[in-house]
């Protein structure tokens, strides 16, 4: 649907808020942690899609929170979707979206405490389950690394909902504070989380973790969390930037598949290999991956299209629906698992 920008809010240097009132009625409410898919024209001619975090909820606006993403080496283009945003995007536009969806949300049915630990703008799906915890009987710690004052977004309103309600904590990291950072007012602690930190802040491994961030913090943080004794079951996270998928770094890499007796087997036509479904594996995405096979890939969630492959034999199905089915002849291997015999043109 269509929705309209009726305000711009400028974070920090690189992060700003857009907030989106829709044409008509969400046909539900958003759960913290959740997404909107937005939609933009290229000059190929396929549409550009971006997912972006729902950072709050203000008055029936949904807020997103985006970054400006510069690319490292001047060869590489720079974001397309979050420089729009930014260089084009003005109060008043009309932008087109879709959602919200995801499967990184927060489990309101827990009474656990909760800990929120985020990288850069991966603060912003966990800014929104603050504000759904504040005032609830359930402990949330939230613990957020960032380089400086320069580029930390959405501070002040985390440390007013903290003043405002006794079970929010904060503690913020910088990494290279500046000359106009102020220890004990803009943030806590230099340098990067540390496992003494998490476990000095936090009541202990019976908690519910939820992550968000870069790639090599997220890593960081599962492995860390995961050494702590910390049950994989109770860690939830999602990544900012292309995606993966985080396991034990103790997992034995390209682990055996164990095929169901008389189950299919899927042919990776340009790979060369052949191999036994493994029904424990949840989409075929992963199952190519276990078997050495890298797939080309960005959200995981089938919104991006990144991943779809050619079906050369036999058909899929899809235990998660994706934002929108590929065309015939084809499948979106983050979602699909072999429905009999198949054989994908990779």
């Amino acid at each position: 649907m269509n929705f309209t920008v009726s305000d711009v809010i400028v974070e920090s240097e690189i992060i700003t808020s857009f907030l989106l009132t829709p044409e008509a009625p969400l046909k539900r409410d958003f759960v913290p942690g959740e997404y909107l898919l937005f939609e933009s024209s290229s000059d190929e001619g396929d549409p550009i899609r971006r997912e972006y975090s729902i950072s709050g909820v203000r008055d029936g606006d949904i807020r997103i929170t985006i970054k400006r993403e510069v690319a490292p080496e001047q060869d590489l283009p720079h974001g397309v979707m979050s420089t729009r945003f930014h260089d084009v995007v003005k109060k008043g536009d009309i932008v087109r979206a879709a959602g919200p969806m995801g499967a990184f949300k927060l489990d309101r049915t827990s009474d656990r405490p909760v800990v929120l630990l985020s990288g850069g703008v991966g603060l912003t799906p966990v800014v929104a389950m603050a504000h759904d915890l504040a005032g609830t009987s359930r402990q949330t710690i939230f613990i957020h690394a960032c380089e400086n004052g320069r580029v930390h977004a959405l501070g002040a309103e985390m440390r007013q909902l903290a003043r405002e309600h006794e079970n929010i904590v904060n503690h913020f990291l910088y990494r290279a504070p500046t000359a106009e950072d102020v220890k004990g007012r803009d943030y806590n602690t230099e340098g990067m989380i540390s496992r003494k930190l998490i476990e000095d802040l936090t009541p202990g491994c019976d908690c519910d973790f939820y992550l968000c961030g870069p790639g090599p913090f997220m890593t960081a943080m599962y492995d860390m969390l995961h050494d702590m004794g910390v049950a994989t079951d109770r860690i939830a996270y999602e990544f900012f930037g292309p995606a993966t998928v985080l396991r034990p770094k103790t997992a034995e890499p390209n682990k055996a598949p164990t095929p169901a007796e008389g189950g299919p087997t899927v042919a990776f036509k340009q790979s060369g290999v052949q191999v036994a479904w493994d029904p424990a594996e949840q989409n075929l995405l992963e199952f190519a991956e276990e078997h050495g096979i890298m797939v080309d890939f960005s959200c995981r969630a089938g919104s991006c299209d990144t991943c779809k492959t050619r079906v050369l034999k036999g058909d899929v199905s899809y235990p998660i629906e994706p934002f929108e089915r590929p065309g015939p002849g084809y499948a979106l291997l983050c979602c699909c698992v072999p429905d009999g015999d198949l054989e994908l043109d990779i």
